[in-house]
């Protein structure tokens, strides 16, 4: 699976959230109507593989779309097939209004488009592009999703889960985890999941969903899936920012913990630092001050890089601080 790194950094507060999210509008959804041909079909029924996007008389039924833009999750599916798989044609992939609508009336659960998981007769394994959370506040992950109000067994399961890597925090956060009469709390109306990732910070961060079902009325839709960060609005994006150096200067940098902000004439009111596993290791109110402030972080900081946050009237700015 290609896997792309995205940056979450934090410039300024915005009036609304940004966000690196998957909602499925971006692509032409199916409508799963008419012969079984103008469902998605795989042939394979005996390996685990990753699935491929098939092309039909009715169209492309989209299951895997691993690029991303700078606001939006590439997603791939791969199958460990426990009976015929997809070789039957079953409604799997994105949907359009009307597809969505053939398998639940009640349609997608926001906007035109829902990505719709029904009878896979295996196990299917979602993943989203990896999201490097290094220079948030209070990270979070949020999905929507419906199950069809039905007779779930044993062998059907739902695990829904982040894996947080690249850094000494790793480990695994779930979401949910059920299989069998476990779906009956949840099934039928639109459900939410969320999960706060703030001791994470620092670490890279990639949502997985776990399906199986064997039969053409168990069915789940997924929808408005979303990294954002919750206490404070911020510009989330795959590539690299630079924080506007004119109003604020920290020098030197790298230092030995001795450093002056240098200040055009803003007023400040706080600086924070946090660590790379979003530790706050130093907070300060600052009161309004307009002109330079010292600081002497030498007994405070170890050697490394930290993150310091300017915050001035309601918009804060990040920065990267070196200490040696």
């Amino acid at each position: 699976m290609k896997k792309n790194y995205l940056l979450l950094l934090l410039i300024t507060i915005s009036s609304s959230y940004a966000q690196v999210s998957q909602d499925f509008e971006g692509i032409t959804g199916i409508g799963f109507t008419g012969a079984n041909t103008c469902y998605y079909f795989d042939a394979d029924q005996t390996t685990v593989h990753d699935l491929v996007n098939y092309v039909g008389p009715c169209g492309e039924v989209v299951v895997t779309s691993p690029d991303s833009s700078p606001s939006t999750l590439g997603f791939t599916n791969s199958l460990n097939p426990t009976g015929v798989g997809f070789s039957d044609f079953d409604a799997f992939g994105v949907a359009n209004a009307s597809g969505v609508a053939s398998q639940m009336p009640e349609g997608p659960i926001e906007g035109n488009n829902s990505f719709v998981m029904e009878d896979t007769d295996g196990e299917i394994t979602m993943r989203f592009n990896l999201v490097n959370l290094s220079g948030t506040i209070n990270p979070e992950v949020n999905l929507k999703y419906r199950l069809e109000t039905t007779s779930w067994e044993t062998t059907d399961i739902l695990k829904v889960y982040v894996e947080i890597t690249g850094c000494a925090a790793a480990t695994t956060v779930t979401l949910i985890d059920i299989f069998g009469t476990g779906f009956d709390a949840v099934e039928g109306p639109i459900q939410t999941l969320s999960a706060n990732l703030s001791a994470y910070v620092g670490c890279n961060a990639q949502l997985v969903i776990e399906f199986a079902s064997n039969s053409s009325s168990e069915e789940m839709i997924l929808d408005d899936i979303n990294f954002t960060e919750g206490a404070l609005d911020s510009t989330l994006s795959n590539e690299n920012f630079t924080l506007n150096s004119t109003l604020f200067t920290i020098y030197p940098n790298p230092s030995n913990g001795n450093i002056t902000i240098k200040n055009s004439g803003i007023a400040l009111d706080k600086v924070q630092i946090t660590d790379l596993n979003g530790r706050v290791v130093f907070g300060q109110d600052l009161n309004g001050i307009t002109e330079d402030k010292e600081l002497n972080l030498s007994s405070k900081l170890s050697s490394g890089m930290y993150l310091m946050t300017l915050t001035s009237n309601n918009i804060a700015t990040v920065k990267k601080l070196i200490i040696e």
